[in-house]
């Protein structure tokens, strides 16, 4: 990838917003309420934005987000359940639809009745799809980055026996080394600083909400749910991304969805709003400050 500009550099270096919490009732909780940790930035009074991590990830990956769009937007950034400081729900095979539904109870208990945009990576990327799916009256504009078509084409014994190789690793006292997480989400000619941040992710998650996260790919197909979509999308994809390559997953997506505007990253791998955070940031600046609109559903 091109060397990160001094904008770049400036967003990646800036500090986290602290991590805070709230009460979130749902039936998907044991004892119907539970807690979602979360990070915050710019005034509550501007247009929301809310940002889903990945399966490795957590709301840390979106510190040139929180730092970049908190001038013109409300930016959110959550800890989905089962990652750091989240409850996990309560089910014990959780669907993307729970996870979903815990986003709806989230916003509502932060009082935000409309998203500027919904943003989503890889994992988040599919609650993102099924939420806006869900709830079109709450998303004006989607934007999906590293987006993933999820496992639930995946059938039989097939799909048995892929479930079980990804949860035999979903286990956080595995001896992984960081730098090896770091090879398959990146590129080799990632900036250290970006290899730094991408192998500290890993710290906030949990065996259970591992596990849960894995479990719930295998109960969608994306490209089905995104023709359900009516609001504008995004879609940015890494042409060097070794774990949802553009090919198996961006443009499956794109084909579901003719619409939307495809943004292929140049160099970049699977975590673009850490490879490329200004380029990131402007799209979903352009995207979430644009005049509403509707998809033709023709």
């Amino acid at each position: 990838m091109a060397d990160l500009s001094r904008e770049d550099i400036d967003l990646l270096s800036r500090e986290l917003p602290r991590l805070s919490a709230i009460n979130v009732s749902s039936p998907l909780y044991a004892g119907g309420e539970g807690r979602v940790a979360y990070r915050a930035a710019g005034g509550n009074e501007r247009p929301a934005l809310l940002l889903l991590h990945g399966l490795g990830s957590s709301s840390a990956g979106y510190r040139a987000q929180l730092a970049g769009l908190s001038r013109e937007f409300h930016v959110i950034a959550w800890n989905a359940p089962g990652f750091e400081g989240s409850t996990p729900i309560s089910i014990t095979e959780p669907r993307m639809d729970d996870y979903a539904d815990v986003a709806t109870a989230f916003l509502q208990a932060l009082g935000i009745e409309q998203l500027a945009a919904l943003v989503g990576s890889s994992w988040g990327s599919v609650i993102a799809t099924v939420f806006a799916a869900r709830q079109p009256a709450m998303v004006r504009e989607l934007v999906l980055s590293a987006p993933n078509v999820a496992r639930g084409h995946v059938t039989g014994e097939m799909r048995d026996a892929e479930m079980s190789a990804w949860l035999a690793t979903a286990d956080i006292s595995l001896p992984v080394a960081r730098s090896a997480i770091a090879d398959r989400l990146l590129t080799p000619r990632t900036s250290p600083l970006v290899r730094r941040h991408v192998e500290r992710l890993r710290d906030a998650m949990t065996t259970q909400g591992w596990r849960q996260a894995i479990q719930s790919l295998f109960t969608v197909s994306t490209p089905a749910i995104l023709r359900e979509v009516i609001c504008p999308i995004e879609l940015l994809a890494g042409d060097c991304d070794q774990v949802a390559p553009r090919q198996d997953h961006a443009l499956p997506l794109a084909a579901a969805a003719p619409s939307a505007n495809l943004h292929v990253f140049e160099g970049c791998g699977h975590m673009l709003k850490l490879e490329a955070p200004t380029r990131f940031n402007a799209i979903v600046r352009a995207t979430a400050s644009r005049t509403p609109r509707r998809q033709s559903t023709a």
